[in-house]
This record gives C-alpha cells, structure tokens and sequence, in this order.
C-alpha cells in the first residue's frame, strides 16, 4: 500500500508542475515577445559602456562649463567700451548656444544692441544668424525666418557666407521635422539644394562645415552615397569629438549608414555623436534620444529609460519647448515596453508561486502519509508488547522480571515517541505563526506597492497635464474599496487559519435559530469580523470601526444584536468571545 501511495504522489507532482509550467517557462524572456534582432558587437557594447560612463561624468562637464560662463559673465560686466561688450556678449552667446536658448538669446539681442551702436552691419548680421539659430532650435520658425530676411544675402561678407548657409540649412531641416512638409512639394526647400550645392563645391573638405554639406547632398541631392562615406568616416575619426560640430557630422554619417542599411555603424556613429554632445555640453541634444530609440527596439529598457531621461532633462535645461513632446512620445513608448517587461514578469513570478504551491501541497500530503504510517506503527508495536507480555507471564518467575523491566522500557519508549511527537507539533504551531507573521507583512508590502503605483500614475498624468483625470481617479472611492476588499479577504484568511474553529464556537454562544451561516467558508460576514477582533483582544469600539472602515455606532449595534441573540448573559458575553477556542 505504501508504494502505491509514494507513486500517486509522484504522479501528482509531477502533473502539477506540468499544469502550472507552460512549455519554455523557464527559458523565457522579453526577447521572447519582440521580433528576434541581431546581437550588439563588442564594439558597440564598449562604446555603450563608456556613454554610461560619460554620462556619470557629465554633472562635472556641466560644472566646468559653469565655471567658463562665470569668467566670461564676469568679463562682460567689467568691459565697459561697446567693442568689448559685443566681443564678450558674442562669447556668451557661443557657451549658451546649444546649452540654454533663454541665456544665448539674451546676451545675442545685447551683442545685437552693441552692433547697432557701433553701426557695424557686419556684427549686425552676424548676430542676426545667431538669433535665426535659437528661434529655429525652438520651433519659433517664423521668428527665424524673420531674423533670417534681415540678413541680405548680397551684402553678407564672404567669412560669413558659409553661416548664412549653414543657418538656412539648419531652419529649413527644423521646419521639415516640425511641419512635415514634404520635399519634393516646397520650393524652397529646391532653393535651399541648389544653394547647398553651390556652397559644397566652394567647399574645401578641411573646412569645418564640409562634412554638414556632404551629408546633406547624399541624404537630399542624390549624391553618390558609398563614395562619400569614406571621405565624411575621415572627417569622424580624425576630430576630437568634443564640439556640435563634430557631433553633427557623426549624426550625418550614421544617416548615410542608415540608407545603405548597415545598422551597426548606424548605431555606433549615432553613439559617437551623442557622446560629442555630452562633451560639448549641448542641451540640443538628438542623436541620443535616436539611440534610446534603438535600443527599445533591441530590448535594453533600462539603459533606453535612462538615455530618453537625459534627453528631456537636456530639453528642459535648454527650453526646447517643441522637441518636448516628440521626447514624450518616445518616452512613453519605452514606458509601454517596460510595462511590458513588467506584466511578462509578473505573469511568470506567478506561475513559480503556483509552482510552489503545489510542491507545498504535495509535501503536506507526504507529511500526513508519514504520520499516518507512524501511528500504525505505533499501534503494531503496542500490540506486539501486549503479545509478549501474555506469553512472558507464562514462564518462570526469572522471566516474569524481565517482562516487567520489557514493559517498563516499553512505557519510556512509548513516552519518548509522545515527546518527539509535542516537539513536533510545537515546531509545526511555530513554523505556522511565522508564515502569518511573513503573511501580515506581506499584506503591508502590498499596499505600500499599489500607494507607490498608484502615486506614479498620478505623477505621470499630472505631468502630461491630464489634471482633470487625476482628480477624477483621486475623487473616485472605487480605488481605496478594492484595498478594503483585499485587506478583509486577507484579515479573514489569516484569521480562520489560526482559529478555524471560530465560526462553530461562537454559533455555539447563540440560539439555534439565530446562528450564522457562510456562503464563502473563507470569509466572515461584518458581525462575525466584529467579534473576530474582539476574539483578537480589540475591545474598543472606536478602534474596530478604524480597522473596519466604518462608524463606531455600526460597531456599536452589530454587537448590541449579537448579545441579544446570545444564550450567555450579555455582561459574560465579550469574556466568552475573548475565551473561544482556548485551552482550560
């Protein structure tokens, strides 16, 4: 018989664990739910790692470009001639360009104000182009557009004319990404190509805004793209890539990698030029949000969060008003994915509880066998010793001794086992108030996760000014009754599970007729959770209408009708309750 009963148990075990195992549970991961993608090169998990590093390193470059700002603020409040207001605002105006649009606009109109004064229209267009540049970064396009026709492209000195250009380039490209119009639609947008190609043929490849042009005229002119990857690659590798400049030129080469379909460069060149802007300190940050991007889509949530973070921090830093929401969107995007990951891994943590329950089922069921076996044990034994004590008062009185000394071994063995067995059940009570004590904090964990959810999903819809919503959600009692449901589910559980008799003893307080019936044997009704509490040693009316979310008059009546029900007088009645289930 026991044989057979250690193979249903196996079987059982085994049945269970398929049940709650799906095929491949323990092999799977977010790759699983997402298209299969190619693995990263060493070389570009390297270049992640160091724009990790690079960007724990950029509080100090953030410092250190605060500190030359000081000096040159400092400069500019002791000049006092108009030439040297312009040279030091113009200054200023280069540290804040890409850094903070507000502060560069401010000391570009002053240096504007002292050009005007000097009546030099050189440093009048000059700054001029500068403002073109922060209206266009942004999205005030008619502003820049404005600041743009003040300049007369027939009266632009020849070192200026490449910045002329390069401005033109910058407003027409911003206003594509904002407006969407398409190309082959806007005349001015053929203007602009002819223009580029006239600048690119003046252009010498050493000078600073050839690698701009070159991808230009490859991503827009149809030039010859496999031949000017090489001549832009030369350009990449031998800069420091610690300016804008360096970094748009590595953005244009991952462009032209990106149209001959060679992801990998795409991406390392991208990498690249988002460490130039953290270099550089630029807050008008792109390539780095195209990387959070990718690597959403490849699955690395984590660093995808933190890199599109840094972007919006930068965009708020810079006030890039309109870049905001394209950064939301992108944002959003990977907090869909990681919600994701989230629900995937939720999902399997609760097939391994299933699992462990079952195990858990299954140890008990092989615990109650063993005692089982024990007690015939027991019983055979005893039986054995009576046996032998009826053959033994048979014999000779030298016998007889012995049988009485057999017996007497036998009592203290006997006594033994009855020991062995309260140690047991002792560590069986212990091991049970420790799983109830782990149970009631686990209830407190629970509800400080769904507060801490909870206050996220208010955060966030506050922050994408969805107020109305967060006042509707905060106004509405159904969230905090599911918490009240939960908790009396879980209060009841634990409850019955250290007195499961409770319900049977206090109908035993009540006349037949008025005793309670469950419909659920797991879950009291309010009048039995009432006197449970009381059962608890909570006898203050006030602190049990606290637990049970209700008036202290509810308290009140619900136990002024259980005593009247009750076949105890009603000055015992709250003692017999406290006395239920406990020993004499």
């Amino acid at each position: 018989m026991s044989s057979h009963i250690r193979k249903y148990i196996s079987i059982a075990c085994v049945a269970l664990i398929s049940l709650c195992l799906p095929a491949g549970a323990f092999g799977a991961d977010d790759s699983s739910h997402a298209r299969p993608r190619p693995e990263f090169t060493a070389e570009i998990k390297t270049l992640l790692a160091s724009l990790d590093s690079l960007l724990a390193e950029a509080p100090r470059l953030d410092r250190a470009k605060q500190e030359r700002i000081e000096r040159n603020r400092r400069n500019y409040k002791a000049a006092t001639d108009p030439d040297r207001r312009y040279w030091t605002a113009s200054e200023l105006y280069d540290e804040y360009c890409s850094y903070d649009s507000d502060s560069a606009m401010f000391y570009a109109e002053r240096a504007l104000d002292y050009a005007r004064l000097m009546g030099r229209n050189d440093f009048i267009y000059d700054m001029e182009l500068n403002r073109c540049y922060l209206f266009s970064a942004t999205g005030m396009l008619a502003e820049a557009d404005n600041c743009l026709s003040a300049v007369p492209p027939d009266s632009v000195p020849l070192r200026m004319a490449t910045k002329y250009f390069e401005r033109l380039l910058f407003l027409y490209n911003h206003r594509d990404q904002y407006t969407g119009v398409a190309r082959d639609k806007d005349a001015s947008a053929r203007t602009l190509d002819s223009l580029v190609t006239e600048m690119r043929s003046n252009l010498r490849p050493n000078s600073t805004d050839y690698g701009l042009m070159l991808g230009w005229s490859c991503l827009n002119l149809g030039a010859d793209i496999p031949s000017s990857i090489p001549q832009l690659k030369r350009i990449v590798d031998s800069s420091p890539l610690t300016s804008r400049n360096d970094a748009v030129n590595a953005s244009m080469l991952a462009k032209l990698y990106d149209r001959t379909g060679d992801d990998t460069n795409h991406l390392k060149y991208l990498i690249i030029s988002a460490m130039a802007d953290i270099r550089a300190c630029n807050k008008e940050i792109m390539s780095l949000e195209e990387v959070a991007g990718i690597l959403n889509d490849h699955g690395d949530l984590d660093r995808a969060n933190s890199y599109i973070n840094y972007c919006i921090a930068a965009a708020n830093n810079y006030k890039s008003r309109v870049r905001l929401d394209q950064l939301s969107k992108t944002q959003g995007e990977i907090l869909d994915s990681i919600h994701s990951r989230s629900e995937r891994q939720e999902s399997a943590n609760r097939r391994y509880l299933a699992i462990l329950i079952a195990i858990l089922c299954v140890l008990v069921l092989a615990t109650i066998y063993i005692m089982r076996q024990n007690r015939l044990l027991r019983r055979s034994r005893s039986t054995l010793n009576d046996a032998n004590a009826e053959l033994n008062n048979r014999v000779s009185e030298l016998q007889s001794i012995r049988e009485k000394l057999d017996i007497a071994n036998s009592r203290l063995s006997s006594q033994y086992e009855d020991a062995r067995q309260n140690v047991h059940d002792l560590s069986e009570d212990t091991n049970s108030k420790e799983a109830y004590i782990a149970e009631a904090f686990t209830i407190c964990s629970d509800y400080i996760d769904r507060q801490d959810e909870f206050r996220s999903l208010i955060k966030k819809l506050i922050n994408d000014n969805k107020t109305a919503q967060a006042v509707r959600i905060l106004q509405s009692p159904e969230h905090a009754y599911g918490d009240l449901r939960d908790l009396y589910a879980r209060f009841d559980a634990l409850f019955l599970g250290l007195h499961p008799d409770f319900v049977e003893n206090f109908n035993a307080l009540l006349r037949p007729e008025e005793r309670i019936e469950l419909k659920d044997p797991m879950q009291l009704t309010t009048e039995l959770r009432v006197h449970a509490l009381v059962r608890l040693g909570m006898d203050d009316n006030a602190k049990i209408a606290k637990f049970m979310h209700c008036s202290i008059q509810t308290v009140y009546n619900t136990r002024q009708r259980a005593r009247k029900k009750s076949t105890v007088a009603r000055d015992e009645f709250v003692d017999a309750v406290k006395a239920l289930g406990r020993l004499d």
